[in-house]
């Protein structure tokens, strides 16, 4: 019995892992606001954890990442940048 178990724990992770959902997705509680800074644009996060999660997806997608991550609000000196879906 503690082999079915086992064998349908791991089937269940491998059908999770492969369910064509982003490894990235997840809540972020807002805590202290955090910048993502890039080379031409700045993602304003609402934690350290968000702007992770948008490097992350930018990593996924094969676009370049944040080139260093600031807290507090991010300047105004560069556009926003597009948020990843």
């Amino acid at each position: 019995m503690k082999v079915l178990s086992y064998i349908f724990l791991l089937t269940m992770s491998i059908f999770e892992t492969t369910s064509g959902r982003s490894a990235c997705d997840g809540y972020i509680k807002p805590r202290y606001p955090y910048c993502g800074i890039a080379a031409d644009c700045y993602y304003q996060g609402l934690s350290l954890l968000h702007v992770g999660q948008e490097q992350c997806k930018l990593t996924e997608l094969g676009k370049p990442g944040f080139l260093k991550f600031r807290a507090g609000r991010c300047p105004r000196d560069k556009p926003k940048c597009r948020k990843t879906r």
